[in-house]
């Protein structure tokens, strides 16, 4: 099994010195990898040789991405369970005759999870353990610390006080069900200080440690953030300084004819009128004082074509990122890294949905 970044490229490709043309049945289901798939395809795709080739390529991606819609009301279990699909493919290579050449038959797990330019073609990030690129969280004090990991194999997440103390353990078991192949933290302890991820790589255990930072904001409301990052998966990232509210509206006009049949008029009637008038809130908000390692996060956050923000309520709301370039920081230049991302609403103010 490979892991399959939907927002990236994936190509699969069949090589013969007699190969004429190709066919390649998609199915994208989820539940249990082996006993989930119906038989029947989602797509199925032929293509021909080209001329003084021997090689076909099929690139995938985009049809997966239509089976993958991530939405997030505050439940990360439940979200969790949209975050990746089973895609089995069956790619058939035939000669001029019609005489089948070979047959592979593959499945893989999707994400609508994506990798850079220098991570080449086809990447995959199979038994990662933490599926975040930060070796820190900030989060608000008291609340309650999510932290995504992959249970491809078994993982331990462990929980320590800042002496080290064990505060918690947990762990989940490799399973063949989709919906559980992405699992969250949550725990709530504010003597949390750090946590270990502890899971079977590529060579062997392995162990990731994130450090938790809990910080107790007096002055400005913090407000949560929650993404889809470059994993496919939700992330949290808190904003603990100064926030700046706005509101921004468009409205149409008219001239109105209020003259009566006397020829008269009242003076108290419109006679510029505005109609279709639309509202938009933004907020800026300012993270507050991070490490370098958060450069990463804020690429990501930038990357994501999703972002949700939770109030005070603990109601959450689709917002999209406003501001469109971030400067890298780093403590050699800066000294300290801070960011300040503009946020607008998904939304209008006025219920405008019909």
């Amino acid at each position: 099994m490979g892991i399959i970044n939907a927002r990236s490229p994936h190509f699969i490709s069949v090589s013969d010195a007699d190969l004429a043309t190709a066919t390649l049945d998609i199915e994208i289901y989820t539940g249990n990898e082996t006993t989930g798939y119906s038989g029947t395809p989602t797509y199925s795709l032929s293509k021909k040789i080209i001329l003084n080739t021997t090689k076909i390529s099929f690139e995938i991606s985009e049809l997966i991405r239509d089976y993958l819609d991530i939405n997030f009301e505050g439940d990360y279990e439940g979200s969790a369970e949209n975050f990746c699909k089973w895609v089995r493919t069956t790619l058939t290579a035939f000669d001029g005759n019609g005489v089948q050449l070979s047959q592979t038959i593959s499945t893989d797990l999707a994400f609508d999870s994506y990798g850079y330019f220098e991570e080449g073609a086809n990447y995959s990030f199979e038994y990662e353990g933490l599926l975040m690129s930060n070796n820190e969280i900030f989060i608000n004090s008291g609340d309650e610390i999510k932290i995504p990991v992959q249970t491809d194999r078994s993982v331990t997440i462990k929980f320590y006080d800042s002496d080290n103390g064990l505060l918690d353990s947990e762990t989940f078991t490799l399973s063949d069900q989709s919906q559980d192949k992405v699992v969250y933290s949550s725990y709530i302890d504010d003597q949390a200080a750090k946590a270990t991820i502890q899971y079977t790589g590529d060579s062997g255990s392995e162990t990731s440690t994130v450090k938790i930072s809990q910080l107790s904001e007096c002055r400005f409301t913090p407000y949560k953030t929650t993404f889809i990052n470059k994993f496919g998966v939700l992330q949290d990232l808190y904003f603990f300084k100064k926030s700046v509210e706005k509101m921004t509206t468009k409205r149409e006009s008219y001239k109105a004819n209020t003259l009566t049949s006397n020829n008269t008029y009242n003076t108290y009637n419109h006679t510029k009128r505005d109609f279709n008038i639309v509202a938009n809130e933004s907020v800026s908000l300012s993270s507050g004082f991070v490490n370098e390692s958060y450069n990463e996060v804020f690429k990501q956050l930038m990357l994501s074509e999703k972002v949700w923000i939770t109030n005070e309520n603990n109601q959450v709301y689709p917002i999209n990122i406003k501001t469109s370039n971030i400067t890298y920081k780093t403590s050699v230049n800066d000294r300290l890294v801070e960011y300040t991302i503009e946020f607008e609403n998904s939304y209008n103010v006025l219920n405008d949905i019909r």
